[in-house]
């Protein structure tokens, strides 16, 4: 394993260490402006274009390796996340290996930060939480169910949905100091780079949706360390730029800086964790209560295994801390604090990913990435998301008073000190907040409420045959003779890892469906659409179809046949119904026709 990677590389592509007043500009190719380094103030961060997408394909692709190694040993069937609070033995832990990068594809650690990615591009940078929470929500996650995604199907709009339920008074979030966007904070710090403010203000509005007070700022926090990392090896410099990021007196602040002073007193990784676990999270397992002021949330696994958003932020600073800058025992390190260690390494691993390279990475970790294959839940790659945070990142350095021009010749982010310093917020704390501070419930307007998606399963994410005759898990059900499969990373897939493939029988039928979640309006138009690819020469019949809750039709229309991935759409009134199934109707006229199927949709017309 290479150790760490220094700066040598970068002067004239990666950080010309300059600013952004009295920018003299010299005519450029093409009518650009061409800006002299030597003309800017010592203080503006200039970053290479081509060497800001090189650090983020490589932040990405790091990440996915420390979620996959904190994941579970795949060689020996061990798994690591979830499996103990307690500090794991190294003996324990397999080398690196990096056979296992590619399950990144499948983990939300990795995916919530693509999806957010996926998200700005599609609806604006500047998009409110309360639209964003639409768009995760379509995206039906499946660790979201019990807790966010109820929330949001409950009618609570963003900022509220976040909020604490035991002090609210209402049904809201169950894990409001989770780390439900801490796991997924690195977007944070690819577009906002260390322009805190900018970053901050971007983590806060996908983070609202789901957390609260510290769980908002450990996410800000690791967004922070991803968007210095951009320019600096220095691990004290990155930790400092994370806490400068949050507020002084909050709980996750203050978790850091035990952290760090357990460094500086000479205690070892070890005995730093286990001094912060005392601390933050010890429980009295006879009287079943915690006797850390710190810790009030019920957390869902056994023993109080935590996913306590500021510890697992501290989990990944002592991995940082401790493993002088080296990937694999900087993740190895991070992973040994156990708890939810596959989201605590995906950051360790990122950010010192970031920091490398793409050139700066292990041949087999790079060469372990499928070019054409997409995240979950999504219809971006591991390039295709590198390309997208050049275009959104653009925008956000000029909203952020920066350019984007040439410098030395050099196409490059030209970012001024003016836009790196955050406006912290005064400290929420989650435990201690009252319903009274929170306010009345900010709820969706019926508009709003009639976009969220009526289907579970709709792109087939984590569906997998089961060996069960006319069952597809997550909510699909089959009947007839003819084949039906889940194909999971194979490509096939319209968007995200999954897509189902029908396989048709002459003479034989199959009705491929998937009930409603959600109450209809009766005598409403709604309008049902998925995707459809169909082989060559394709003469089955196919057709979309809705059918009331007792399985009679409602109404079917036929598709025809068309090259590559295309959209159906169908158009039905619910007459006196509330709940209907949709999906397909495929009748067999020969043994060689395929159907393969994906994202579902249903919205009100």
């Amino acid at each position: 394993m290479q150790g760490k990677k220094f700066m040598s590389i970068a002067l004239s592509s990666l950080l010309l260490a300059s600013g952004l007043c009295a920018l003299a500009a010299c005519g450029g190719e093409n009518g650009e402006d061409n800006l002299s380094s030597q003309d800017l103030p010592a203080t503006t961060s200039v970053l290479a274009l081509d060497a800001y997408r090189d650090k983020v394909k490589a932040g990405i692709v790091g990440s996915m390796a420390g979620v996959a190694y904190g994941y579970r040993d795949f060689n020996k069937g061990q798994k690591w996340e979830f499996a103990s609070k307690d500090w794991i033995d190294a003996r324990r832990l397999p080398s690196w290996k990096t056979n296992t990068v590619t399950n990144g594809y499948d983990q939300d650690d990795v995916y919530l930060a693509i999806t957010a990615i996926e998200a700005l591009g599609a609806l604006g940078i500047d998009t409110a939480s309360r639209e964003l929470g639409i768009y995760m929500y379509n995206k039906n996650f499946e660790f979201w169910d019990g807790s966010n995604s109820d929330v949001l199907a409950g009618g609570f709009a963003p900022p509220f949905s976040g909020y604490p339920k035991q002090s609210s008074g209402y049904y809201t979030n169950a894990f409001s100091d989770g780390n439900s966007y801490q796991c997924g904070a690195s977007f944070g710090g690819y577009l906002g780079l260390n322009m805190t403010g900018a970053g901050n203000e971007l983590v806060q509005r996908f983070a609202e949706i789901c957390t609260y007070g510290d769980g908002i700022y450990s996410a800000q926090y690791i967004a922070a360390m991803y968007g210095e990392a951009f320019f600096t090896d220095d691990i004290m410099q990155i930790v400092n730029a994370g806490l400068a990021a949050i507020p002084e007196d909050s709980w996750s602040a203050e978790v850091i800086r035990d952290v760090l002073k357990h460094k500086e007193d000479g205690k070892t990784a070890e005995e730093n964790f286990n001094a912060i676990m005392l601390k933050w999270a010890d429980y009295d397992p006879v009287t079943n209560t915690y006797r850390s002021p710190y810790q009030w949330i019920d957390w869902p696994f056994a023993d109080h295994i935590m996913l306590d958003g500021k510890l697992c932020s501290a989990f990944t600073t002592i991995g940082l801390l401790y493993g002088n800058g080296d990937l694999e025992a900087s993740t190895k390190i991070t992973v040994q604090c156990a708890n939810d260690c596959d989201s605590t390494a995906a950051a360790t691993a990122g950010i010192l990913a970031v920091i490398n390279g793409w050139e700066g990475l292990e041949s087999n970790i790079k060469n372990q990435i499928i070019d054409n294959q997409y995240f979950k839940y999504t219809r971006l790659t591991v390039d295709g998301a590198a390309d997208k945070c050049v275009e959104l990142v653009k925008e956000v350095v000029e909203k952020q008073g920066g350019r984007v021009v040439k410098v030395d010749g050099v196409m490059s982010l030209v970012i001024p000190e003016s836009t790196k310093n955050a406006t912290v917020e005064e400290y929420k704390c989650g435990k201690t907040v009252t319903k009274e501070e929170l306010g009345e419930p900010v709820r969706y307007t019926e508009e709003e409420m009639a976009r969220l998606r009526y289907l579970s399963e709709p792109g087939f994410e984590t569906c997998q045959n089961d060996g069960t005759a006319g069952y597809v898990k997550g909510g699909w059900s089959t009947d007839g003779g003819s084949s039906v499969d889940i194909e999971c990373m194979e490509q096939t897939a319209y968007s995200g890892l999954c897509n189902v493939k029908l396989s048709a029988k002459n003479g034989t039928a199959i009705n491929l469906f998937n009930p409603t979640n959600r109450t209809l309006r009766k005598n409403t138009n709604y309008e049902l659409s998925c995707m459809v690819q169909v082989n060559g020469n394709f003469a089955s019949d196919l057709k979309l179809t809705v059918w009331n809750a007792s399985g009679m039709v409602l109404r079917a229309q036929a598709v025809e046949a068309q090259s590559g991935w295309y959209k159906v759409t169908l158009v039905f009134n619910t007459g006196n119904n509330t709940q209907v199934r949709v999906g397909v109707q495929l009748t067999g006229k020969n043994d060689s026709d395929v159907v393969r199927l994906d994202d579902f949709e249903l919205r009100l017309k």
